[in-house]
């Protein structure tokens, strides 16, 4: 929850990244203290156990100050490798609103996504943005290895999509699309990419879409979990209300092969978590988690305003994705 005693994170604590390290739970969580221009930071926190954590400083460890995230800094998620920790993050590059209500522009506002390397989570190197160009691209998670001598990523391209393409924006902005429009999704689906230095991305392959009428988009959550059965995909899930327009975010899962993560060996078609509880409001966000044991942790956002944890057997999921 908020602490209300930190100004710059009295309006909510939420869409952390979670990773086990050194014998703790590091999470590096997003706090807006503010809503006139909701400007997002980034605190840390520590737990021994997963449950419990405590706040590592009452200042932020991260704030915006490069000219592609001045808007603010969000959703971080965080993948080990090597001795390194990189995390990726949402770098909104001018400000969102102005007395809490939303700027006017002559185009949507466009999100990026940048990345940035430590090993402490308190001093960071910002490596810079590693979305494409004029995709409008969120929710990237870098998995935790090399596979076949190469760096991987899933990423979701908002303006890669057939609505983006026939709206009366699109003729104002070159996607770089990799695709023929044709092969585009209806609305925003999950991507893999390639890299030898993990800045540079190409071989944008398209790997999930929405399949129902009412979905909305879907994007990765969690960076990928190495399983036995294949590279575990966490990911979010949106419909939408035809009634009220109102989102319903929620998780599911789906397997994609060790060797070519462009390939999905399965995926569950109803949700493995959804908002039951007050406090979630239609919204729950999976950004982080980890296996220990049987079980799987996933740290999920609450209706953007509180972390929530929930736990279960990772051989009944597993089962579930190989029926």
């Amino acid at each position: 929850m908020p602490d209300k005693n930190l100004p710059w994170e009295t309006e909510g604590v939420f869409n952390p990244g979670v990773v086990k390290t050194n014998g703790e739970i590091a999470m590096l969580y997003r706090a807006v203290g503010e809503r006139d221009s909701y400007v997002s930071r980034f605190g840390l926190a520590k737990s021994k156990d997963g449950i419990n954590f405590t706040r590592v400083s009452d200042e932020p460890v991260f704030s915006p100050k490069e000219f592609f995230d001045k808007g603010a800094v969000e959703d971080p998620r965080i993948t080990k490798i090597g001795d390194d920790y990189f995390v990726t993050y949402v770098a909104v590059p001018s400000p969102i609103m102005k007395n809490g209500e939303p700027l006017e522009r002559f185009l949507p506002l466009e999100t990026l996504t940048a990345l940035l390397k430590t090993r402490d989570f308190i001093s960071y190197e910002n490596l810079g943005v590693i979305s494409p160009a004029n995709s409008d691209n969120k929710d990237i998670v870098i998995f935790p290895k090399k596979i076949n001598g190469k760096y991987v990523m899933l990423h979701r391209p908002n303006r890669w999509t057939k609505s983006w393409i026939s709206s009366s924006f699109a003729k104002h902005v070159d996607e770089g699309l990799p695709v023929p429009v044709s092969e585009l999704p209806d609305v925003p689906g999950i991507w893999v990419a390639w890299s030898d230095d993990l800045l540079h991305w190409r071989d944008h392959t398209l790997l999930m879409k929405p399949s129902h009428s009412d979905d909305a988009k879907i994007g990765p959550g969690l960076p990928p979990i190495e399983t036995p059965d294949g590279w575990l995909i966490i990911y979010h899930h949106v419909t939408q209300d035809d009634r009220t327009n109102e989102l319903k975010y929620t998780a599911r899962a789906a397997l994609v092969d060790l060797e070519d993560p462009t390939k999905l060996v399965s995926r569950i078609e109803y949700d493995i978590l959804s908002p039951s509880e007050l406090y979630e409001k239609n919204i729950v966000f999976p950004t982080g988690g980890f296996i220990d044991g049987d079980t799987l942790y996933v740290y999920y956002g609450a209706s953007d305003n509180s972390v929530g944890l929930a736990t279960g057997s990772i051989k009944e999921l597993l089962e579930a994705l190989n029926v």
